[in-house]
């Protein structure tokens, strides 16, 4: 008799009484969202502990803070005063442009040893101009700014909860949205209301641009050809043993977003993932999707150009951060959130990780010790004989190991990760990339693959003749030889522009809401006297938490924007702490980072609808605020930048 090692025959051996004990069991409202109500509560009683129900446990302003805030009212009083100069600033923005020296421009920039006041108020602003947050707040009626805030947060919630509405989708909704207030913000004008919205301004093309590009080059690398790189790095993660298949997610996504982007590492490998799941017929893919989003996030804290708002943060700070001392700053907290992150993930899912475990400690001998579980060595053998299996019915290739397209798109990718490092602009090499790849797949596809067969058959399978075509006088025409589909026709339609549409409409929506002022004046109303003192100990643990809130809903990068422009002379350990909170607090909500909507969006495009709001924040809630908060604690011990200003010269004191 042949042992089956299938696993659903094995499962229909296993006695009645075992199989009913297996079945699924609906987990209870707490023990869903108990770890999230906890780690609220606790974050709460810290704070409460930390500046006193009142919030009046501030700290007296010290001789530094105090120094700083009257030199930086100081420059940016005698900056207001300046003559505008729109001529001059024009000139210099379009010499920039084109890497021309203008001396009658340039030399309206003060020296270093001057503080570069013009440096930073002027040249800077004007090259980033589109991109930094300018308050408008003031030319709101009371009326325009609860009806903006009241249209944001409307579809704040549809995006947040699509499937609560009519089956639009995010990428309509978010649409739908930024058209209703482009429309609105045209109603307040005109009645006085509001002052005018420059739309084209508030969205972020950047972004656009390298979502475009990797969209491009990752569809080449999956389509190109079969067994190729794309499906190499696939087979790099799978495993037969679920704990470890997710560990390698993880650790694959943390190291790759520290090293390129987070949104480039989810948007390649979100696909990846959810094919591992269909390989394994797992159950429930949630778990696996939340380590490559939570991770990618956590990850992409650890270098200045790992997120975008990282990036802002480097090109807006007054004082230079390089890299190196942007990273050795972050290292230590991002290990730290990554211990949390990766802890929580084992405990909060470990029915799906570690099938037929009994509880938490057993869990620890199959992580450290190496025990198996009846249900994992079930898994096991069924992976193996899979394996065995599809070998067995492979057809020999001529060719064994790596071909010549694997090897050019491996030669593509090393150069577009050598000119990434080398400070190229990512969205230029990224679409660079996709253009390349596309020529390569067009040649291959045009001189070595088989032309496709038009053959028609008849009911009794017989391949019946072409059909021949006359003209008028009774010749035969030849037919011609037919072209080949275009890229256009095929791989070109499968970039997702409706995830572009999404980020279009987010940004239109999001710079609405930023005009109001109202993010600003949540920012000052919910951090009071710790507004001047933001990262000294105790408010930076309330700074942190709403630099999170905000990031969630007004997203992070706006935040960033905003946080620039109310304080421009922020010290390098100020943005130290903002990134690593508006970078870590993403992981809160669903909305709260990109990374987290192309998850969704490239798991859904595939069948795969698990990664909901609703099921990620009772894991997202408890991950971030835990990650966040060990961070937090570490960054303030253990910091390499200066709590001080070189640029207004307070570190000489």
């Amino acid at each position: 008799m042949t042992l089956s090692l299938d696993l659903e025959e094995n499962k229909a051996m296993l006695p009645p009484t075992e199989a009913k004990a297996k079945a699924p069991v609906k987990k209870s409202f707490f023990r869903v969202w108990g770890p999230a109500l906890i780690a609220i509560v606790g974050v709460l009683a810290v704070n409460l502990a930390l500046l006193g129900p009142t919030g009046g446990n501030v700290p007296d302003l010290t001789d530094r803070h105090l120094a700083a805030k009257a030199e930086a009212d100081r420059r940016i009083n005698a900056v207001l005063e300046m003559d505008i100069n729109v001529e001059a600033d024009l000139a210099v923005t379009k010499a920039g442009h084109r890497g021309l020296y203008i001396p009658s421009a340039v030399d309206r920039n003060l020296s270093e040893d001057d503080g570069g006041v013009m440096e930073y108020t002027r040249r800077r602003h004007r090259f980033l101009g589109e991109y930094v947050h300018v308050d408008v707040s003031g030319d709101f009626t009371t009326f325009g700014k609860w009806s903006v805030s009241v249209i944001y947060f409307a579809f704040w919630i549809f995006l947040m909860f699509p499937n609560w509405f009519l089956p639009i989708g995010r990428p309509g909704i978010a649409m739908g949205g930024g058209l209703s207030m482009v429309v609105w913000r045209f109603v307040l004008l005109k009645t006085d209301h509001g002052p005018f919205f420059e739309a084209e301004k508030v969205i972020i093309m950047e972004p656009l641009f390298l979502l475009f590009g990797l969209m491009l080059t990752t569809i080449y690398l999956e389509k190109m050809e079969r067994g190729g790189l794309f499906d190499k790095l696939r087979d790099s993660l799978d495993d037969p043993v679920n704990w470890k298949r997710s560990a390698k997610i993880m650790a694959m996504s943390t190291i790759g977003s520290a090293a390129v982007m987070n949104d480039s590492i989810v948007l390649i490998f979100s696909g990846v993932v959810v094919d591992l799941c269909v390989r394994h017929k797992v159950a429930n893919s949630l778990p696996y999707l939340l380590s490559l989003a939570t991770t990618a996030n956590i990850g992409s804290a650890l270098t200045m150009t790992g997120n975008p708002q990282n990036i802002l943060i480097v090109s807006l700070a007054y004082d230079d951060i390089s890299w190196t001392e942007f990273a050795s700053n972050m290292v230590l907290p991002v290990l730290a959130a990554t211990f949390v992150n990766s802890s929580l993930m084992f405990i909060y899912y470990a029915s799906e990780l570690f099938p037929g475990s009994t509880g938490f400690m057993q869990n620890l001998g199959i992580m450290f010790a190496g025990h198996r579980t009846p249900e994992m060595l079930a898994q096991e053998h069924a992976y193996y004989a899979r394996q065995a299996a599809a070998k067995e019915g492979m057809v020999e290739e001529a060719a064994t190991g790596w071909s010549i397209w694997s090897k050019i798109q491996v030669i593509v990718c090393v150069l577009f990760l050598t000119a990434f490092a080398c400070g190229l602009d990512v969205c230029v090499v990224s679409i660079v990339a996709g253009a390349v790849l596309m020529v390569i797949a067009s040649y291959k596809r045009q001189h070595f693959d088989p032309r496709p067969e038009h053959v028609e058959y008849d009911a009794e399978g017989n391949i019946m003749p072409p059909k021949k075509v006359y003209d008028m006088d009774g010749n035969e025409i030849e037919p011609e030889e037919e072209e080949l589909v275009t890229e256009s026709e095929t791989t070109l339609t499968e970039v997702d522009y409706g995830l572009l549409m999404l980020f279009i409409g987010q940004f239109v929506l999001i710079g609405s809401f930023d005009d109001t002022g109202v993010p600003q004046a949540f920012f000052f109303k919910t951090m009071g006297g710790c507004a001047d003192q933001m990262t000294s100990v105790p408010c930076v643990y309330w700074f942190v938490m709403v630099v999170t809130i905000l990031s969630n809903l007004a997203s992070n990068v706006p935040v960033v924007q905003m946080l620039a422009a109310t304080f421009p002379f922020a010290t390098p350990y100020d943005w130290i702490q903002v990134s690593f909170s508006a970078t870590i607090g993403g992981n809160l909500t669903m909305l709260g980072s990109a990374a987290n909507m192309i998850v969704a969006f490239q798991a859904a495009k595939v069948g795969d609808r698990t990664f909901t709001s609703e099921r990620h924040a009772p894991f997202g809630i408890p991950s971030t605020l835990g990650a966040l908060y060990l961070g937090t604690f570490i960054l303030t011990l253990v910091h390499f930048s200066p709590e001080c200003s070189v640029k207004l010269g307070q570190c000489d004191e």
